[in-house]
């Protein structure tokens, strides 16, 4: 079971879908952009939360019964004050801090892997989101971190992302 925050149309999930992952509760803000994604899965309305992340982490007890035994959650908080083609980035753009609910969220749903996508900007905040990290998962989690390419893996943009995966301390991927 895959959980997909800031899910937007589907476009991260697809992809793990692809890899055999199944698409089982999505947050998305944007109500237009959530109903591109019911559109193409078949999931009841229950498995989605349209709204903030911040007040979907203030209700996660509502989810308690879909949110047990997570395997993957997935996200890609926006973070455009880290962006390089943000040319008026804003250091202290409350975007930012986004990453630090998806920490929270992870922190109560304590899945056995996550990935994190977000703008190559970002891995110049490095230090800080691993101390972040350290903060809200303490020592239950591991993780690495990488700027991949897109154009590496076939797909036709010139763009870097950073990647960051982690999993539970002592569950190993089935392969």
């Amino acid at each position: 079971k895959m959980v997909d925050l800031f899910a937007g149309c589907g476009g991260l999930s697809l992809g793990l879908e692809q890899s055999g992952f199944t698409p089982w509760f999505v947050n998305e803000i944007v109500e237009q952009f959530c109903n591109t994604y019911k559109a193409n899965h078949s999931l009841s309305d229950r498995h989605y939360y349209v709204g903030d992340i911040n007040e979907l982490n203030k209700h996660l007890d509502d989810y308690n019964d879909l949110l047990t035994d997570i395997t993957l959650v997935c996200g890609g908080p926006p973070c455009q004050g880290f962006s390089m083609a943000n040319r008026q980035r804003i250091i202290d753009d409350p975007r930012n801090n986004l990453y630090k609910a998806y920490l929270y969220f992870l922190s109560k749903i304590r899945p056995k892997f996550f990935i994190m996508e977000n703008v190559k900007g970002m891995s110049n905040k490095i230090k800080e989101i691993e101390e972040n990290f350290k903060e809200y998962l303490g020592d239950e989690y591991q993780f690495d971190y990488a700027l991949l390419r897109a154009q590496d893996y076939g797909v036709p943009q010139n763009r870097e992302r950073f990647i960051l995966i982690g999993n539970r301390v002592g569950v190993e991927p089935k392969l």
